[in-house]
């Protein structure tokens, strides 16, 4: 059978083929739908390639949607072509993770095994959209959290380095100096100069 979107004639053959390659070329000229897991996707879904009698192709996303079919959490065939960047939805989650884990130990294999990437391509994919590698990342948070604690706290420089996530206080140290230009004793002491004046 062949399918004709506006002056465009795909074969269903031809759409077969682009949805093994995931081919990113043909999203939104037609949406493939997996009868057994009820999920329709865009051509170029990287989720595992089903079987060819499994797949049924729709035209538009309101065509598999009245049939029945949800939209994919993985390529999100429901957003709009312009609106949809999945790396950057991708590491905004990772960020989101981070963000809350960041006092924690960080083992971004198990975060890379989790989003289903490779530890490479988490982090070309991470420098790419925040100019900085995860550990980098990570680095800044603990530092700006420990900058909140040492101007608003009395806690040790030791007690703060570790609650913030540091192994070691001369990595702490070594991370502080790198990120703020002064040491954190030094950082503590002309806070507290700025907040006597203010």
């Amino acid at each position: 059978m062949v399918i004709i979107q506006g002056n465009i004639v795909i074969s269903e053959d031809e759409k077969w083929n682009v949805v093994i390659s995931c081919n990113k070329y043909y999203d939104g000229l037609f949406y493939y739908a997996v009868k057994t897991t009820g999920i329709f996707c865009r051509p170029s879904c990287k989720a595992k390639t089903p079987l060819k009698e499994n797949i049924l192709f729709f035209n538009s996303v309101d065509d598999a949607i009245k049939e029945g079919f949800r939209p994919c959490k993985l390529c999100r065939p429901d957003i709009k072509e312009h609106n949809f960047e999945p790396n950057r939805e991708l590491i905004e989650k990772i960020k989101e993770k981070l963000i809350q884990n960041y006092n924690k130990p960080i083992k971004f294999r198990f975060i890379s095994k989790e989003f289903g990437v490779s530890i490479s391509h988490l982090t070309r994919l991470f420098k790419e959209y925040t100019g900085l590698t995860p550990n980098e990342y990570v680095s800044q948070i603990r530092i700006n959290k420990a900058m909140q604690l040492l101007s608003k706290s009395n806690d040790t420089i030791l007690e703060i380095a570790y609650d913030v996530g540091f192994k070691s206080l001369s990595n702490f140290y070594k991370c502080f100096k790198q990120n703020a230009g002064i040491a954190p004793k030094e950082y503590r002491k002309r806070n507290s100069i700025i907040e006597i004046k203010v």
